[in-house]
């Protein structure tokens, strides 16, 4: 017979009591079994002590071996740590906090003895400007000889419908992946106004590097204000209404507020010196003469009458095809301004962005010296850089300034490239004709 409703019943009464009875005695066991463990003793202070002393001890050698080692990686890092803490008007704390006034003073020793070094570094150009009148397109525009310039214009020929120096492409974001023959992102080609923009960057930095190859459309502008107040980028720009704009002079800037207002060093505009030239033999002049060659040098005194324009700084970067610096050369790694000319007369004018974790953390000077030497740079200058190192390329900030404002800061001069629009009829033209 089967199971009636009743047995079952018994049958599930019984299987129950079992598992509870099986599930008690398990617990009874485990708390036995948890009861025959020794208890965890708590730390004491002694333990504590002992510890804090362990992580002290470690702490302690981390910080020598960082403040005080030979070791090569560390020694390189520890310098360039200093050097662009030190070569801030208000972030020396961060050296000074942590590192000994005489690891300080050592590096800082080594920076004046490369300094000193600039004293002789004085340009003579030996050879005559090239004549660019009579070159085809791309001897003139040599950095877009590439296989992409060449096969966009190619595929792109209402571009050249009305000749070659009438090209306008401007592709600020790179999406068209066009490429000088060093590798760098085209990002304008503006053969009217003879005007080429690339992005560059190295290992930890991005920055623009603009090309001018008319020397005629550069000029050195003061503020409106000068003595009492600059002007950013942008409005010097849009006053003057020039296609670019890059900043030029130090100034004096108490505790990092200064207004601008104040040149540091030399200023010369059309053979008047705006000015107070610096009395450190160390400090470089760059300029312009009327000749249409730029002069890394010390002061002209009595020649000032002969310079377009000219500002003083450090260092100088090449000296008649030379380069006159390496390494860090004292000054760390920074956000920089560097201007610099090819034996063709085309005016170089270089932004690398910096003190921006994750995009561009600055450069160093040889690292500027190193980009104008690839675009074929004779003559080559650091300028201020910094909060103040920008470009402003027709009506829109085209760098990432470490400025609180992200736009630069009041400056009491900068240098503009005029549109050709702008230039008096007897002024140099360059003519390009593409190779037949």
């Amino acid at each position: 017979m089967g199971k009636t409703r009743k047995d079952t019943e018994e049958n599930n009464i019984i299987e129950w009591e079992s598992l509870v009875e099986d599930d008690s005695t398990q617990r009874k066991k485990d708390k036995k079994h948890t009861a025959d463990k020794p208890a965890k003793p708590k730390a004491t202070w002694k333990d504590w002590c002992i510890r804090i002393g362990i992580a002290f001890c470690i702490l302690t050698g981390m910080y020598l071996t960082v403040v005080y080692s030979n070791i090569p990686f560390i020694a390189k890092w520890r310098t360039i740590y200093i050097e662009t803490a030190m070569t801030t008007n208000s972030h020396q704390w961060l050296a000074t906090l942590f590192f000994p006034q005489s690891v300080i003073d050592k590096v800082m020793a080594n920076r004046k003895e490369n300094l000193d070094k600039q004293m002789n570094a004085n340009s003579h150009w030996e050879d005559e400007l090239e004549d660019l009148g009579k070159k085809d397109f791309f001897d003139v525009y040599w950095e877009l000889d590439s296989d992409t310039v060449q096969d966009y214009l190619k595929a792109h020929q209402n571009l050249i419908k009305d000749g070659y120096d009438n090209i306008l492409i401007e592709d600020l974001d790179g999406e068209l992946g066009l490429k000088t023959v060093n590798g760098d992102d085209i990002l304008v080609i503006d053969t009217v106004n003879h005007l080429l923009i690339m992005a560059v960057e190295g290992e930890g930095f991005k920055g623009k590097l603009a090309i001018e190859k008319n020397p005629d459309q550069v000029e050195l502008v003061k503020s409106k204000a000068i003595g009492s107040y600059g002007q950013e980028a942008g409005s010097f720009g849009e006053d003057l209404d020039a296609l670019l704009v890059v900043n030029a002079s130090g100034f004096k800037d108490v505790d990092g507020v200064g207004t601008g207002g104040q040149v540091k060093g030399s200023m010369i505009i059309d053979g008047v010196e705006y000015g107070v030239p610096s009395t450190d033999p160390t400090w470089r002049f760059c300029g312009m003469k009327k000749n249409n060659r730029m002069y890394v040098s010390s002061y002209p005194t009595g020649s000032v009458e002969d310079f377009k324009w000219g500002v003083e700084f450090l260092p100088a970067l090449i000296v008649d095809g030379k380069s006159v610096v390496d390494g860090t050369f004292g000054m760390g790694i920074q956000p920089r301004t560097a201007v610099g000319q090819t034996k063709r007369g085309d005016i170089l004018f270089l932004i690398v962005d910096g003190r921006q974790v994750g995009y561009s953390l600055g450069c160093t000077v040889e690292d500027c010296k190193n980009i104008l030497m690839d675009y074929k740079a004779y003559q080559g200058m650091n300028m201020d850089g910094g909060s103040s190192a920008i470009m402003w390329y027709n009506g829109n900030y085209i760098t990432k300034s470490s400025s609180v404002t992200g736009i630069g800061r009041y400056m009491p001069d900068a240098l503009i490239v005029k549109k050709s629009s702008q230039l008096e009829e007897e002024e140099t033209i360059i003519k390009a004709t593409p190779d037949k």
